[in-house]
């Protein structure tokens, strides 16, 4: 007798959009003068990164280090450490369609929101409940 076959699922997976040479670097500055127009994320963002099709934005915080504690990553000036704050994904070069993603304690991301760039920085802006204030 033969197996029943598991039955096939449809998953919507957008492709990556692909940067010509000189591409990401405008998108990086793009973003990074887009952060510096919010109060918010000017203060909270430390570091904006890029890699693939996916902007990441680093906060810092600080650490109380307990005596004889040791930490995975070394201590930025002594007392911060550096974590993920929020992660954009661009879904087209230009920036219309892009998705802002929060990682969760088991290093998942979850998607939050969608819209153009502008919407998603004001949309981590605005939210006090993923991002705090």
């Amino acid at each position: 007798m033969r197996k029943k076959q598991p039955q096939q699922k449809w998953v919507y997976k957008p492709t990556a959009p692909k940067f010509k040479p000189g591409e990401k670097e405008k998108m990086l500055i793009k973003a990074k003068e887009r952060i510096e127009g919010f109060p918010k994320l000017s203060q909270k963002v430390s570091r904006v990164h890029m890699h693939g099709n996916r902007i990441y934005l680093y906060e810092l915080v600080e650490q109380i280090k307990e005596a004889g504690a040791v930490y995975i990553k070394p201590l930025i000036d002594g007392k911060y450490l550096e974590f993920p704050y929020a992660r954009i994904t661009l879904n087209d070069i230009k920036g219309d369609n892009c998705t802002v993603d929060w990682q969760r304690h088991n290093d998942k991301w979850i998607t939050l929101y969608t819209g153009t760039l502008e919407e998603c920085l004001a949309n981590i802006e605005n939210d006090t409940g993923w991002f705090g204030e």
